[in-house]
């Protein structure tokens, strides 16, 4: 009797967490609506500007941070989303929340088996280890309902644009490959048009390639032998198709490198941003003594 009881509170562990996520996100949809009501100047002196699942971020550009909570604590953030879609985010934060199973929980979520593994640590129970792989095409329930932040936004375009451009580079390499091949072209390879990212020795018909990104070396691949470079060339590729620029995976390296080479030079103009405050301050700072004259 004494193990059935304990196998169905294991089995239950994860109902408080939910019933208690699916309050404290009714508490920040009915604290962002309060907020919302008020006038201009009375959000800029009010205290209330932030809950447990939003905060402000940049008040004169309507910017707001908006979190993903589990027990407490967060599990994933959302940076300067625009006001217009703060209620949106969360109202599918709250759906997100009530579709998860306490029995059989979906561990192929990657935010819900955050959840689980924060719950089963705090409950001494074994954890869940699922990796998840950047070239697998899923379709997961966005808990901010695909809504992204200004600077997920420009990192977003950005990607778009330096995909674009690495994908053109291996067609060329490609097409080179196809042409130095050719009888015909081996007698005068001078006069082809040479791609950024390969190069060929004539002398030992071996070729040199680079995994170029965001005009970066990220990686160099040596002495290769034609099949070679087409097999890579070919998983370069891939490996490009396949990157997720909202959720990357960073345990791979290149993925990893490839990350970070796009959002070092994407991040928003941090003296811009300062300059906004600044400005922002010294309007406060007026109306406060307006206000107490």
């Amino acid at each position: 009797m004494t193990n059935i009881l304990q196998n169905q509170k294991k089995s239950n562990f994860l109902k408080p967490y939910k019933e208690q996520a699916l309050k404290d996100i009714q508490i920040s949809i009915e604290e962002w609506n309060e907020f919302q009501e008020k006038n201009f100047f009375y959000q800029i002196f009010s205290k209330q500007q932030r809950s447990n699942h939003w905060e402000t971020s940049n008040f004169m550009l309507n910017l707001f941070n908006v979190h993903l909570r589990w027990s407490k604590k967060i599990i994933r953030s959302e940076k300067n989303i625009e006001k217009k879609e703060v209620l949106n985010v969360l109202m599918a934060m709250k759906n997100f929340y009530s579709k998860i199973s306490v029995i059989k929980p979906d561990l192929s979520h990657p935010d819900i088996i955050k959840c689980f593994n924060l719950s089963a640590k705090e409950n001494n129970l074994k954890q869940k280890k699922i990796k998840f792989k950047d070239s697998i095409e899923i379709n997961f329930y966005d808990p901010f309902n695909n809504v992204i932040g200004k600077d997920a936004k420009n990192l977003e375009q950005k990607f778009y644009s330096e995909k674009k451009v690495a994908l053109q580079h291996i067609e060329n390499s490609i097409d080179y490959v196809d042409q130095i091949d050719d009888k015909l072209s081996r007698f005068d390879s001078s006069k082809l048009e040479k791609p950024k990212i390969l190069t060929y020795n004539k002398i030992n018909s071996l070729y040199e390639l680079k995994f170029l990104w965001c005009d970066e070396e990220l990686e160099s691949y040596k002495n290769l032998k034609k099949i070679d470079v087409t097999k890579k060339l070919n998983q370069m590729k891939k490996k490009i198709n396949y990157f997720n620029i909202l959720r990357p995976n960073l345990a791979d390296s290149l993925t990893d490198k490839m990350y970070k080479c796009l959002f070092n030079n994407n991040v928003m103009n941090p003296s811009y941003i300062l300059k906004i405050k600044r400005k922002f301050d010294k309007i406060r700072k007026k109306f406060k003594k307006i206000m107490n004259i």
